[in-house]
């Protein structure tokens, strides 16, 4: 379950000053109403408005339990928010602090003086980082860089950096040139705008406005852009007065992958935030649905709650909310952790970066179920913005394909499944309960089957390597792949649903309540499922025909304790608004909470 909040934490958040940008910036006219100037510019207003309350010096990556509860707050507050805090607090503070930026330029980011920012992806190449073409040249005469973008494809883009007035300092991702030989994908901070315009040579060009999420999404090039030796993020490498390279690392590939590495930072954030809104979500919408009144005609009136399909939806989006809660909470541990005296390491392992990056597609698939079952079952209320559900799915809309797209990171995972000596699939050994028995085995049958493909069409000895799989052996496997990456995931959340909601340390009155949720998750997961089990006969036909009905009778059971389950979902009331809440929704025909079947 997710962690309680501080009571002053969350009275920030009810703040005007906060949530209001026309009362703290100074280029607004408090005068004149909302402009669409003010909705951009309240996200970087607020990063400085919650710095001024909670700085004491630190990052806040300092305190990650801090960090986690700020993100989830900022989310169900406004997703917007939560954004711009991530690109922050994450992946500007956090790859400075881990590859060595130096303090005062650290200090300017941690005071909000500076909004920071993160510049990876290019126009020409979507999603991918692996093939950066903006250029960092060395010049030994001034020791500085040369930062080039050197064709419209290799623009970063998309960058929330096109908003006037509010200085931002990004970190830039660009392939380093030393003594005319490329020494691998590096990183940079680089000063984009100040409050008087674009520093000299950055060229920042502002996208047409989008309805979902809506920033100040821009197209960024840079011209011979002069960047001190200091602001680059050298982790451990080094060039002297006569031009000499050094690097601790084992040459540019591996330099790339420590680079690249810096979306970790993303991860942690991006899964606690999808997680936080599907929680909010629900919150709204499982008390809504026990007073929103219908009229059915066999029963007559009575709350959208009592129909068994409206149950269906809400309590599954309760388990995957607090599903993608769990696999968020075990990511940001790991994620954020910055080894003493950051900037001389080789970062995570291969393995490790799979799993985070294998988290955040985890808790986006779940979070967006969550949060898109919520806003079927609260009808027209649910399209509308001020009741905060089609706010939330932006969110999980955008990491579909931002911090990774989805299913590359899972193509990716198989590949590295597949192919790698460092991944061996479960064995048939006994599981915790039937149902991971029946993940791990799923998982391991796929993975046979993936690998006696590849094997079938590579060498004739039968080994599998990657210099012996065809692009078109691959490609005609991507489907099984994925798959297989997916089995995996559903297995290890299981896992960690069934240690964390059956552990001796989860509260006693909120036990029978967990049980139900995890039965009723892993038998979703098992039913989309279903005709594969049948198929390798792990199911028998009268097993997968009761599929139904026992997440039915589950439903029967939780329904008699609705006010119980918004309370595991832990989000202030404070928090929660609009025509779905209890504040606002007028003729409530029924108390809340007080329907229990």
């Amino acid at each position: 379950m997710s962690t309680p909040y501080d009571s002053d934490l969350v009275k920030l958040f009810t703040d005007p000053l906060l949530t209001d940008p026309l009362l703290t910036d100074p280029l607004l006219n408090p005068a004149e109403p909302t402009t669409e100037r003010s909705r951009i510019a309240a996200p970087y207003l607020g990063i400085r408005r919650l710095q001024s309350q909670l700085d004491d010096g630190r990052p806040l990556l300092a305190d990650r339990a801090r960090l986690r509860a700020v993100l989830e707050l900022s989310a169900v507050t406004d997703p917007r928010l939560f954004h711009a805090m991530f690109l922050h607090h994450c992946m500007a503070v956090g790859n400075a602090l881990d590859q060595g930026a130096d303090d005062a330029d650290v200090a300017e980011l941690v005071s909000g003086r500076w909004i920071g920012a993160a510049l990876m992806t290019e126009l020409g190449h979507g999603s991918s980082s692996s093939a950066i073409r903006t250029e960092a040249r060395y010049d030994p005469a001034t020791r500085e860089f040369v930062l080039h973008t050197p064709g419209p494809d290799a623009a970063k883009h998309p960058v929330n950096v096109g908003l006037a007035g509010i200085a931002r300092l990004g970190v830039v991702s660009a392939r380093l040139l030393v003594g005319g030989r490329d020494r691998g994908t590096a990183l940079f901070l680089v000063a984009l705008r100040d409050e008087n315009g674009p520093c000299p040579g950055v060229v920042i060009e502002p996208c047409p406005r989008t309805s979902l999420l809506p920033l100040d999404y821009a197209t960024v090039r840079f011209d011979q852009v002069r960047v001190p030796y200091r602001r680059w993020l050298g982790d451990g490498a080094s060039i002297t007065e006569d031009g000499s390279f050094h690097d601790p690392l084992a040459g540019p590939d591996a330099r790339t992958r420590r680079s690249l590495g810096m979306s970790r930072f993303a991860c942690g954030a991006v899964t606690a935030g999808l997680a936080a809104v599907a929680r909010a979500g629900v919150a709204l919408a499982l008390p809504y649905a026990t007073r929103r009144p219908t009229f059915d005609r066999l029963a007559g009136e009575l709350p959208a709650i009592g129909h068994l399909n409206q149950q269906r939806l809400l309590f599954g989006a309760l388990a995957a909310a607090l599903a993608a809660t769990a696999v968020a909470h075990r990511a940001t541990e790991r994620c954020w952790h910055i080894p003493p005296g950051g900037g001389r390491g080789i970062g995570p392992s291969a393995v490790v970066m799979r799993e985070l990056a294998l988290a955040k597609v985890t808790a986006n698939l779940l979070a967006d179920a969550a949060v898109n079952r919520c806003r079927s079952a609260c009808g027209a209320l649910g399209f509308f913005s001020q009741s905060r559900l089609i706010d939330y799915q932006a969110l999980t809309l955008a990491f579909q394909s931002a911090c990774g797209d989805n299913r590359l990171i899972l193509l990716d995972a198989a590949w590295a499944m597949a192919t790698g000596p460092d991944h061996l699939p479960p064995d048939d050994q006994p599981a915790a309960d039937a149902w991971i028995r029946l993940f791990r085995t799923r998982e391991r049958l796929l993975h046979t089957e993936l690998t006696a493909d590849l094997r079938a069409a590579t060498a004739a000895d039968g080994s599998i390597s990657f210099d012996s799989i065809s692009f078109d052996t691959w490609n005609e496997n991507t489907e099984l792949a994925q798959q297989l990456a997916e089995a995996h995931a559903a297995r290890t959340t299981a896992e960690i649903l069934h240690e964390e909601w059956h552990a001796p340390t989860a509260p006693e009155a909120a036990r029978p309540l967990l049980h139900h949720l995890y039965q009723l998750h892993c038998l979703e997961q098992v039913t989309s499922h279903a005709a594969w089990y049948l198929a390798q006969g792990l199911l028998t036909a009268q097993e997968v025909l009761a599929l139904p009905e026992r997440s039915n009778e589950i439903c029967r059971q939780l329904v008699h304790h609705t006010d119980a389950l918004t309370g595991l979902l832990e989000i202030p009331d404070a928090l929660l608004h609009g025509p779905l809440s209890t504040d606002t929704h007028p003729g409530a025909p029924v108390p809340p909470g007080s329907w229990n079947g």
